[in-house]
């Protein structure tokens, strides 16, 4: 890695940093876990042959496990896929699903072999998923979310997918007038979705109804430029999910209260480069954010006592890298990045 002496990046002192072998397009820790415990997956890009892999931070094997040794990424299980991974996220504890470019859903199953292990079976496949329009040719898959056993994939066909985790087929579509590609998406309750577009739009669907007609839209364009910006990722407020948040292309936040689908914020944050990634901790309400410029930022956020305004208190960067960061994910002690330097970093938040 580069030295940051002779750069402007800025890897503080508390930003623990592993070299892996790949580009990461995801990461995620491993649910419902132990303090103790350090297991993560994540999703390569790039390679001829890409895969998602398992992993434990552990104490070096040479040192005995002796305290204050720095912890080493060991690697306990590998899937191997065919396209790049784009999407991964947990339906359950055990239970894990993983998207890739060629348009192929896959479920893995973590069995816990012992304290220090597990393994992965792979459950089923779902091929070709998205497809290219009047012809039998995959297109990519984009993004996955899930709410409880249901996982839903958007894709470059502009269609997203609802789909049964335990019984492995779809059991309902999204469509879209325009068939602009889905860049983003995710369950906000279990009959609520909100889907980032291609075009610039955020839509809200109610699945209930009629599954193509959004419930609400709003365009990512601000007052005073007009442009629409493509959507990057999307999340919401763990404790009022009505709160939704998008990240956009020219490295602003979409702050939107579906509950007033009229008066989305737009806001100019810290980022100049593309947002690929937010998260929020459970403990506090404190966001992250990540960019393609390699930049890692913590807010502390609040709400006003009516629950109808959000707003931002302070703000730092927690680190600069060389190269993107593509994915982040928070515990309950640390937050993991991945991206294209091919390095995981690992901050502790407390």
């Amino acid at each position: 890695m580069m030295d940051a002496a002779d750069s402007d990046l800025s890897i503080p002192n508390d930003v623990q940093c592993f070299l892996l072998a790949d580009k990461m397009s995801c990461v995620r820790w491993v649910p419902q876990l132990m303090e103790d415990e350090h297991f993560f997956v994540t999703g390569s890009w790039g390679n001829k042959v890409n895969a998602v892999n398992l992993w434990n931070l552990v104490h070096d094997e040479l040192t005995d496990g002796e305290s204050g040794v720095p912890l080493v990424p060991k690697s306990t299980a590998k899937f191997c896929v065919t396209g790049d991974v784009v999407g991964l996220d947990f339906i359950n504890d055990t239970n894990l699903v993983s998207v890739t470019s060629e348009g192929t859903l896959s479920v893995l199953d973590l069995n816990r072999e012992s304290a220090l292990s597990y393994d992965f079976t792979h459950k089923f496949n779902m091929h070709d998923l998205h497809t290219v329009e009047g012809r039998q040719s995959a297109c990519s898959a984009m993004s996955v979310s899930k709410f409880d056993q249901y996982v839903i994939t958007g894709g470059e066909d502009g269609i997203a997918k609802i789909i049964s985790g335990e019984a492995g087929k779809v059991i309902n579509n999204i469509l879209h007038p325009d068939n602009s590609s889905i860049s983003c998406l995710s369950f906000i309750y279990p009959n609520v979705v909100v889907t980032g577009r291609h075009c610039g739009m955020l839509n809200i669907y109610d699945i209930r109804g009629d599954c193509n007609v959004p419930v609400a839209s709003t365009g990512t364009c601000h007052e005073e430029d007009h442009e629409m910006t493509v959507p990057m990722c999307v999340n919401y407020l763990p404790k009022h999910k009505s709160l939704i948040l998008a990240g956009l292309e020219n490295g602003s936040i979409i702050t939107w209260d579906i509950r007033m689908p009229n008066d989305a914020t737009y806001e100019f944050g810290e980022h100049s480069d593309p947002i690929t990634d937010i998260k929020f901790t459970t403990r506090q309400d404190i966001q992250f954010s990540a960019d393609a410029g390699g930049k890692v930022v913590q807010c502390s956020v609040g709400n006003m006592p009516s629950f109808m305004a959000y707003y931002v208190e302070k703000k730092q960067t927690r680190m600069q890298d060389f190269k993107p960061i593509n994915s982040i994910d928070v515990n309950e002690q640390h937050m993991i990045c991945g991206g294209d330097a091919e390095m995981l970093f690992m901050i502790d938040l407390w």
